[in-house]
């Protein structure tokens, strides 16, 4: 046997791989979102991959091709269902857009002359080079088709990846478990696990989330008549998951496009709009103070410097992935921060990890508890 590392050059040979697996990460970053992409979902999938397991005595392989099954028919159906409505709603906006474009600028002209401010009549016609966007289209259906060929390849990779990450999790954890030191193994694995329960309840929050301001923006924009209300719910419920930035975006595209169609039940212009803009502002009060404590609690707890922050350096590494996943890779580096700050100051780092992952329950309104009090008296 030859000579033995010391614990020095273990720590420097750990540390090489790791920066190696980061650059090479880095760099491939169109060959690893697939599985980035299956990661997320098996993450969201293994618990029911589980419960098969334990509740029938499944093997794992027949649970997760069971589950994977499930999950086909999920996208094949929903497929069938809402593409070709989301398909003839595309087919809608690239007939209407130079009408919804030019609604838009008479709208904000008019505007601007009733407020004296006729000087921003020539901005608002030059700014709406946006009349050449059916143009734009019709020169990047090249570029469209070669995408869609590049996203079905992506989309089987991500499939095949899914399915064995559901299979081989158990035997996965149980490697990673290995290579730990022995001597810290009984601490990592805690940490793991807290880091499991934040990225779980993170998770499930936000496809919960996704589902409610789909189907509240859907219900409420159909009441007001603006148009593409399939789009516009779907595109609101995906931007959910972008914090500050997403739903801010949201709302001003769902107003634009309000802006450009005719106002229904007499209202004038500038009104319908404001009523798409009060929609959307109490839909997400709603949300900050009804759904998120009541039904999620405070899933993270990053400063919003720290989340804009985050949002912008995942969006300049990986694009629409990296502000995807921003967020709980911020909220992950912050415990692992937490511990390592307690073992730097030779404290025990748990006891502060589980209060960090404690959800707040919102305190009962004044009257509720004044109620409960005299009915204990």
């Amino acid at each position: 046997m030859g000579a033995r590392w010391s614990s020095t050059t273990k720590r420097v040979v750990v540390a090489l791989f790791a920066v190696g697996a980061l650059y090479i990460v880095y760099r491939a970053g169109d060959i690893v979102r697939p599985f980035v992409w299956a990661g997320v979902l098996a993450f969201v999938l293994l618990p029911v991959v589980g419960a098969l397991e334990r509740r029938l005595s499944l093997p794992r392989t027949a649970a997760a091709a069971i589950v994977f099954l499930g999950l086909l028919a999920a996208i094949i159906g929903g497929g069938r269902l809402h593409v070709p409505l989301a398909l003839d709603q595309v087919r809608d906006l690239q007939r209407s857009l130079p009408t919804l474009v030019a609604n838009a600028q008479n709208t904000l002209a008019e505007t601007a002359d009733q407020i004296g401010l006729e000087d921003l009549d020539a901005l608002i016609v030059s700014f709406a080079g946006i009349g050449d966007l059916t143009q734009m289209i019709a020169r990047g259906a090249v570029p469209f088709i070669v995408g869609i060929g590049h996203f079905l390849l992506e989309l089987l990779v991500f499939l095949i990846a899914t399915f064995f990450l559901l299979r081989d999790a158990p035997r996965l954890f149980q490697w990673f478990r290995r290579i730990l030191p022995a001597s810290q193994r009984n601490e990592l694995i805690p940490l793991i696990a807290q880091v499991n329960a934040l990225l779980g309840r993170y998770v499930r929050g936000q496809i919960f989330l996704i589902g409610v301001m789909s189907t509240a923006t859907f219900i409420g924009l159909s009441i007001l008549q603006v148009p593409f209300v399939l789009l516009l719910a779907i595109m609101t419920g995906v931007l959910e998951v972008i914090p500050i930035v997403g739903p801010i975006t949201a709302g001003a595209i769902a107003c634009l496009v309000a802006l450009g169609h005719p106002a229904p039940w007499g209202l004038s212009q500038i009104w319908y709009v404001a009523i798409v803009a009060v929609m959307y502002t109490v839909l997400r009060h709603a949300e900050d103070y009804f759904v998120i404590p009541l039904v999620i609690g405070r899933i993270v707890k990053l400063h919003p410097a720290v989340v804009i922050f985050s949002l912008l350096t995942g969006g300049a590494l990986y694009g629409l992935l990296g502000v995807l996943v921003a967020v709980p890779v911020a909220a992950t580096l912050r415990l692992v921060l937490i511990y390592v700050g307690a073992k730097l100051r030779d404290e025990d780092p748990f006891p502060q990890l589980e209060q960090e992952l404690e959800v707040p329950h919102p305190a009962p309104p004044a009257a509720t508890r004044a109620v409960g009090r005299r009915a204990h008296s």
